[in-house]
């Protein structure tokens, strides 16, 4: 008889809650709105006048000066002493002279 009774409160108490929860108002979904699609604005960039290429200038390069040859003299220091195209030292008649001499 125990076992009857509490299989009956068990009954009862399931029922009990399971109404406690179907007792439990819900409410209906909202209708669903209708949304009007925005209106779609095109902008258009203003005519542009015709663009025209141009090539780029061409750069033209100008050969290095050429250095007079040995014993050409190109030029004098601020002693008087005269020089060649390439560095050297040279005499009057435009003979290199040593750079170990220091007999101008």
């Amino acid at each position: 008889m125990t076992s009857a009774k509490l299989l009956v409160m068990a009954a009862v108490g399931l029922s009990a809650s399971a109404c406690s929860y179907s007792t439990t108002s819900t409410q209906a979904p909202p209708p669903p709105v209708a949304v009007a699609p925005a209106a779609t604005t095109y902008v258009v960039p203003p005519p542009a006048a015709t663009t025209v290429y141009t090539p780029p200038a061409r750069v033209t390069y100008a050969p290095a000066a050429t250095t007079p040859p040995a014993g050409v003299q190109a030029f004098r220091d601020e002693y008087g002493f005269r020089y060649d195209g390439q560095g050297n030292r040279i005499d009057a008649r435009g003979n290199i002279i040593s750079p170990q001499s220091t007999r101008p």
